[in-house]
């Protein structure tokens, strides 16, 4: 499990971006991004639609979109689920405010109920 030492949220009317800052050690980062493209979407096979998970540095699947699936939250531990990955990350580190924010994101995200999202 990643410690996120902070997130940011970037909507505007093309794009929808969740970034974590996961704490690798030593001042060093590696972001972790949820990324919707709206402005284009509708022109995609409906398989290919969705919120797209991808890791700094990692390439999951060459070809093939690492497309989000299910998203947990239990208390301050999050757990994102997509076709080609799992990640578990804490946000112990952020203000309740900011993991508010985090689930206000992810309801714009699944505008379409693309992915399931859990609250235990």
């Amino acid at each position: 499990m990643k410690i996120v030492s902070f997130m940011d949220i970037d909507e505007t009317e093309e794009d929808l971006i969740l970034s974590f800052a996961l704490d690798l050690g030593e001042g060093r980062i590696q972001t972790l991004l949820l990324h919707r493209t709206l402005f284009y979407e509708f022109l995609l096979p409906e398989e290919e639609r969705g919120t797209k998970v991808s890791l700094e540095g990692y390439d999951f699947a060459e070809g093939h979109l690492n497309i989000l699936e299910y998203v947990t939250f239990d208390e301050r531990i999050m757990k994102i689920d997509a076709r080609f990955s799992s990640h578990v990350i804490d946000l112990l580190k952020l203000e309740i405010e900011d993991i508010a924010q985090i689930k206000e994101a992810l309801t714009h995200h699944n505008f379409d109920a693309r992915f399931e999202v859990k609250f235990i």
